[in-house]
């Protein structure tokens, strides 16, 4: 289990509570896990952070900094985001136990980062695009909103809990090839027709549903480069024609 930890990376996305940045050491510690990334923090190195961080001062110390999430998740093969609010900028989001097992088959082989955004306003749209899987933690209706470290500590708790699948997990593409091609893809649609006379919405309705779709099944390096193959001959075909 431990070694299926070590792939796992908990990026927190312009935390602004030095306290919260703590709790969070704190909470990774508790559940096993100590790869702290942060994007454009608070200045954190206080005793506020030292305080709630506890006995983790170790997690919280040695993490690292980005100063954006592309940076941060570039060598990743599985992207999470975590997300309160939904919209159709924001579909499909799944629970956690209807998405722990791939998570927990896919670390056995790849780096997976989970995101969390800002205690005030969550993950912004252009940063739930570069997730693969977005999930959720359903709290009670008449108060949704979870402070940052709890929030950590239940997706951290629940993958702690969870007894890894059995079977075999394949290597998937970094997240920088699996960018690639999407925007090789989508550019092949625009070819295609896609995005025109008003569809700009259907186009991107659809890479949506694709990178939903590639993110829950995942993709080998050699399936991109099927991919992006294909993407090339209609481009070839569309040329001659």
């Amino acid at each position: 289990m431990t070694l299926v930890m070590n792939n796992f990376s908990i990026i927190l996305v312009e935390p602004q509570s030095a306290g919260n940045i703590g709790s969070v050491a704190r909470t990774m510690e508790n559940t096993g896990f100590s790869n702290l990334c942060l994007i454009n923090p608070v200045d954190y190195k206080n005793n506020e952070a030292y305080s709630m961080a506890c006995n983790a001062c170790g997690t919280l110390l040695k993490a690292k900094m980005f100063p954006d999430v592309k940076d941060a998740i570039k060598d990743s093969g599985l992207v999470v985001g975590t997300t309160r609010r939904k919209g159709r900028e924001r579909y499909p989001v799944l629970t956690l136990q209807e998405v722990i097992p791939g998570i927990l088959t896919a670390a056995k082989r790849n780096k997976v980062s989970i995101l969390f955004g800002r205690e005030d306003k969550g993950l912004k749209n252009e940063e739930i695009k570069l997730c693969d899987l977005l999930v959720e933690i359903p709290t009670h209706e008449n108060y949704q909103s979870l402070n940052l470290s709890h929030a950590v500590f239940l997706v951290c708790y629940e993958l702690f809990r969870t007894e890894i699948p059995q079977g075999p997990s394949i290597k998937l593409a970094p997240w920088k090839e699996m960018e690639g091609m999407y925007i090789h893809l989508e550019k092949t649609l625009r070819r295609l027709g896609y995005g025109e006379k008003g569809g700009a919405y259907l186009l991107r309705a659809i890479m949506r549903s694709f990178k939903r779709l590639f993110g829950r099944t995942g993709l080998m390096q050699k399936e991109v480069n099927m991919v992006r193959g294909i993407c090339a001959q209609i481009e070839e075909r569309i040329t001659d024609a």
